[in-house]
């Protein structure tokens, strides 16, 4: 029997190009970082963009759910007002890279991610690498070309912070290597775990790798003169092994799919125009290095740069005529079929689930970089040569994209004439050494040098086009949001949400560990935005954010505590006095000051309501005014208390308006203002006098934006005016009987509608009684995670509604004494039921739909290739034995 050799030192040796292939993207990627001195290296950060503005938030919220609460991997109050997190964590959580975050504190996050990312980039070049090995289409020291051409390729290093697609491009060479051995009648098990892999991973990203598969396949199928027979065959099992695939990730994509429903499901097709959506040839700009910068991030083109040696192989691949013609026909059509779905409309969305992206434009253009990869893997060698009409060729082609492109250098802000004629050089001298006679051992070296390099300059040029956060910058705020967080009732027996008045993302809530009301995810359910927009909030398709509170909402949805900047150290970076928002000074003297630690003022809002409460049948016949919150919320408040009085938010108005350099109006809501001189500075100042009882509150119109105006309160600058697409709410002081209050709108143009700026007035002493009332009959909670609540409560007479601040969804389940009770929905929003008086025991149960059936499905799925694979292995063992006695 033949000795097997276990020794690691030997294996290594065995297989040197591969762990090349591995480490040489990794580290140069390292150094890149030290030396920008990213930390741990020096004090900047890899933060930037949404990485920093909303990844690392759900990195925190995944190391909170793994270490703390796995419960709220399923459903969670930190997003927004409470929703599903299954489908988020599809989406952003499912990579196995993210356990590597876990010994990270929420302040060394930063770190954790550079350390993924450096390996996800190592990851990547081993991926390619070991897939050409496997296909033994390249050997040695070629193996680490390739590795660096598809670890620094165009979309790989733009998309450096979108570390949830990057996967993606790791498993793809895998994937298709897999394919090829299943399609050459070897295991199919390659093919099955790479694309189940991804399924699980990122069905975003899966759908995409799908697509391209069907497409492979129609390349594959030109290899050779297959008979109608073979070509059934190879379909066949195609689409065996991809079915088995989607069954096994059944529990991952069929509930993602049905909470895709309620979010991102909503706007599909919406704007699609049968148009090309910019000139078509200004994709060659592409592929020349560092051609990407934050334009191009919002707005761009594909991101397609993968080198001149690449471009050069493939050129030769479409012109060896040793190749079969068809196979040369049938890529010509795919990599045509490509290019053109990077540019036209319907075809762009297709690949994007239907749904144009927001940022990040063609994020399914890494199939097209492994595409050219792929071709040049299977032909190159550095025996390689050209014929003279090739090299005429393309010489020809590289002077009529060089000519193009100067033209077009004015309109293209993101190609520089250096990085043409970098590009050109590296291209004409990569070009040259093909043409060398002589190619002695040192050829090969110098080759990956030359590549390299390339691939080196493009990325570092690429990253430097951005900002990143200081790590200092992101730490101030989350240290001093966590030691205040910290010091919070236990939510095991409790149920309360924060509000705040400074903010550094809208993802807070997952970096302290509590419950708010703001979020920003691409699987947001549109009822949340509806309903923020409904009481005055900023909301968006992807985001909601609790800015402008008032004491009515504040205690409805059970704001127990609110946190506020004490304006020290306005002017640091990450300091909450420099992150601040709207302020909320409508509760000062009605909140208590709990304590104030880090710069932060925690405070009490005594009247918070309880997560569920007995309320009038009123409420279930609310209705709601568009763009007009005040009403909506005072209509809201009185349903729920069943009363006929006006309620504690009445209109109130200026006593003066006095304009500087423009006419002052004399009804303020809805006025046009206009310059009398378009040169000179105006601005509109409007006084009222507070009542003492209470505060008020200024609204503000979705024509009225911080590009338009800025406030100032009592001469004190608000921060910017939060974007929005309804009418919001700006809170004003809570001033003393008779204080002078004043408003000074600046305009910044010409002139300025006041859409829907009115001012409110909101009676404390009548709020705080009614609030008491509501507080009565509250659930009182025994025991609470984020999928289940139980408590008890007492129904009056006269109540009949059990009302809840838990947003209604089919996952939700309510059960009355053990009984489970019809459900339904009061303002559109929240869930409620009505049952009878007396003491109750309560349980909201949550499960995330159609996960059941998915976990089902995919059980078996797995039990039916283990037949499979039984029954596969016996039939083989059969034909050994037969062979054998034969």
């Amino acid at each position: 029997m033949k000795k097997i050799n276990l020794n690691p030192l030997r294996w290594r040796m065995n297989t040197y190009a591969l762990w090349v292939s591995f480490l040489l993207p990794g580290l140069i990627m390292l150094a890149y970082f030290a030396y920008r001195k990213m930390a741990p290296f020096g004090t900047s950060s890899i933060l930037t963009v949404d990485l920093g503005q909303q990844y690392i938030d759900f990195f925190a919220g995944y190391r909170d759910a793994v270490l703390h609460s796995p419960t709220s991997i399923f459903y969670s109050f930190a997003k927004g007002l409470g929703g599903e997190t299954y489908g988020d964590w599809a989406y952003y959580l499912l990579s196995p890279f993210n356990l590597l975050l876990l010994p990270f504190s929420n302040a060394k996050l930063p770190v954790g991610i550079l350390l993924v990312t450096v390996l996800k980039y190592s990851f990547a070049g081993w991926s390619m690498a070991y897939a050409l090995r496997s296909m033994r289409w390249q050997s040695g020291w070629q193996l680490p070309i390739f590795s660096v051409s598809y670890a620094f390729m165009g979309w790989f290093v733009a998309n450096e912070l979108n570390l949830l697609w990057l996967d993606a491009a790791i498993l793809l060479p895998l994937i298709v290597m897999g394919l090829e051995r299943y399609l050459d009648n070897q295991s199919h098990w390659r093919y099955i775990w790479g694309l189940t892999a991804i399924f699980i991973i990122n069905y975003y990203m899966a759908y995409m790798i799908g697509i391209f598969l069907v497409v492979y396949l129609l390349w594959r199928l030109s290899w050779q003169p297959y008979s109608l027979r073979q070509r059934g065959i190879i379909f066949g099992r195609f689409v065996f092994g991809s079915v088995i695939s989607l069954g096994l990730a059944t529990f991952v994509w069929l509930p993602t799919a049905a909470s895709l429903v309620n979010s991102k499901g909503q706007h599909m097709l919406s704007g699609l125009k049968n148009e090309f959506e910019y000139k078509p040839l200004d994709l060659l700009a592409k592929l020349f290095n560092g051609t990407y910068n934050f334009d191009q991030m919002q707005t761009g083109t594909a991101n397609i740069f993968v080198g001149s040696l690449i471009l050069i192989v493939v050129w030769f691949f479409f012109t060896y005529r040793d190749i079969r013609w068809q196979t040369r026909v049938v890529a010509l059509l795919v990599t045509a079929f490509l290019i053109v779905s990077m540019m036209y409309a319907p075809l762009d969305v297709a690949w994007h689930g239907f749904q144009f992206p927001v940022w990040y434009p063609y994020r399914f253009s890494f199939v097209f970089s492994f595409w050219l990869i792929w071709l040049a893997g299977s032909v190159w060698s550095p025996k390689l040569t050209f014929s003279w009409p090739q090299i005429i060729g393309i010489l020809i082609i590289l002077i009529a994209v060089v000519a193009y492109l100067y033209q077009r250098l004015p309109k293209l802000n993101y190609l520089s004439s250096t990085q043409l004629w970098v590009g050109v050089s590296f291209f004409l001298v990569i070009l040259a050494f093909h043409l060398l006679p002589w190619r002695g051992w040192w050829w090969l070296p110098a080759m990956l040098i030359l590549v390299a390099g390339e691939m080196v300059v493009s990325t570092v040029g690429t990253l430097n086009n951005f900002s990143y956060l200081t790590q200092t910058e992101y730490q101030n705020l989350i240290t001093s949001l966590e030691s205040v967080t910290k010091t919070l009732p236990s939510k095991q027996k409790d149920f309360y949400r924060v509000a705040q008045s400074f903010q550094r993302t809208k993802g807070d809530a997952l970096q302290g560990s509590y419950y708010g009301a703001s979020t920003f995810t691409s699987a947001l359910e549109h009822q949340q935005s509806d309903f923020m927009a409904i009481i005055g909030e900023p909301e968006g398709d992807n985001y909601v954010n609790y800015d402008g509170g008032t004491l009515v909402t504040d205690s409805l949805l059970g704001m127990r505590y609110l946190m506020q900047t004490t304006g020290i150290d306005a002017t640091i970076a990450g300091t909450p006095a420099n992150m601040a928002i709207l302020p909320r000074d409508d509760t000062d003297g009605i909140y208590s000051s709990q304590k104030i630690i880090n710069n932060i003022e925690l405070s009490k809002n005594n009247q918070a309501l309880p997560v569920a409460f007995a309320a009038n049948t009123a409420a279930l016949s609310v209705t709601s005014k568009e763009n007009d919150p005040m009403t909506n919320q005072n209509r809201l408040w009185q349903a729920l208390l069943g009363a006929t009085d006006t309620g504690p938010i009445t209109s109130a108005n200026f006593e003066q308006a006095i304009g500087a350099n423009l006419d002052a109006p004399s009804v303020v809501t809805g006025a046009f203002l206009k310059k009398k001189d378009a040169n000179l500075g105006a601005s509109l100042t409007l006084r009222y006098k507070a009542d003492g009882n209470g505060p008020y509150y200024l609204t503000i119109g979705s024509g009225v934006s911080n590009d338009d105006i800025s406030i100032l309160v009592n001469g004190v600058q608000v921060s910017e005016i939060p974007s929005h697409r309804h009418t919001i709410i700006l809170p004003l002081p809570n001033a003393n009987k008779n204080a002078q209050q004043t408003i000074t709108i600046t305009l910044k143009k010409a002139s300025v509608w006041l859409q829907d700026v009115s001012l409110y007035h909101l009676k404390t002493e009548v709020f705080q009684q009614q609030a008491s009332s509501l507080q009565q009959n509250g659930l009182k909670i025994s025991s609470a995670t984020s999928t289940k609540i139980t408590g008890s409560i007492k129904m009056p007479i006269g109540s009949g509604l059990l009302m809840t601040t838990i947003p209604a969804s089919s996952g939700w389940k309510m059960y009355v004494d053990g009984r489970e009770v019809d459900t339904i929905k009061v303002a559109n929003f929240f869930m409620a039921a009505v049952i009878g008086p007396g003491e109750h025991t309560v349980t909201f149960k949550y499960s995330v739909p159609m996960l059941r059936y998915g976990v089902i499905t995919t059980i078996g799925f797995i039990l039916f290739m283990i037949g499979f694979s039984w029954s596969e292995g016996a039939r083989k063992k059969r034909r050994v034995k037969d062979l054998t006695l034969h």
